[in-house]
């Protein structure tokens, strides 16, 4: 029996918690030491566990390190996204209350910076990493289309495109994060938010043609089908 004074080192858990224990770790290093966060024994310490627990949980580092890309990527989109989404305000009120999140000071700390850096150096060359890449930027485009959907279908508002207009937000944001991220003195996240704001407006007055809905000329005018208006 014991006393209750000397805790084991290591306690039994289920798998689901060690492995998000493991992923939790995974973030810690990378957002700690970048690149040489990538180290098993780096991980382990951290989880507090040995370093072939590792590879009894995920099949290589690589693939800790992928579902901890989708980990992040998922959690800070799911916080943006929850930051947007109000019962009582309009579409365009949404859209703002998303960029304000997207520039809200915990996503510009250099480390978290750091930390895309490691997973997007992989995305050449870990077919893993890539997939990872490939899904959440699916969801955030997702998100995107959801919001601009909702836009779209506000009174006065000319038809637009959903997928070229969410492609380009979606690289204004990231445009602006990284410049963000890399110099904080480039511009306050205020400015960020005022120009994602003000595309949005220029998006509402029509003035860019490429996104605008093709209507087909004909004895008659018609509305876009919804295969047109994507």
């Amino acid at each position: 029996m014991t006393d209750g004074m000397h805790e084991p080192k290591f306690r039994r858990v289920t798998p689901k918690v060690r492995r998000e224990a493991l992923i939790e770790a995974t973030l810690a290093c990378l957002r700690q030491y970048g690149h040489e966060g990538v180290s098993a024994r780096r991980i382990a310490a951290e989880a507090g566990v040995s370093a072939g627990l590792i590879t009894h949980h995920f099949p290589s580092i690589s693939a800790l390190v992928a579902a901890s890309y989708e980990t992040l990527a998922m959690r800070l989109l799911q916080s943006i996204q929850q930051h947007a989404i109000d019962a009582d305000v309009g579409p365009r009120e949404r859209l703002r209350r998303f960029f304000e999140a997207s520039f809200a000071p915990a996503l510009l700390e250099p480390g978290l910076f750091g930390t895309w850096l490691v997973f997007w150096s992989m995305i050449a060359h870990d077919t893993g990493v890539r997939a990872v890449q490939d899904r959440t930027y699916v969801a955030y485009r997702d998100a995107l289309e959801s919001l601009l959907g909702q836009l779209r279908a506000s009174a006065g508002v000319p038809a637009f495109r959903l997928r070229p207009a969410g492609i380009a937000l979606a690289a204004l944001l990231d445009g602006l994060w990284i410049e963000a991220s890399i110099n904080a003195r480039a511009f306050k996240p205020a400015e960020a938010v005022a120009l994602c704001e003000d595309w949005i407006h220029a998006l509402c007055s029509g003035a860019f043609p490429s996104l605008q809905a093709q209507r087909i000329e004909g004895r008659n005018r018609r509305t876009p089908t919804a295969g047109e208006l994507r």
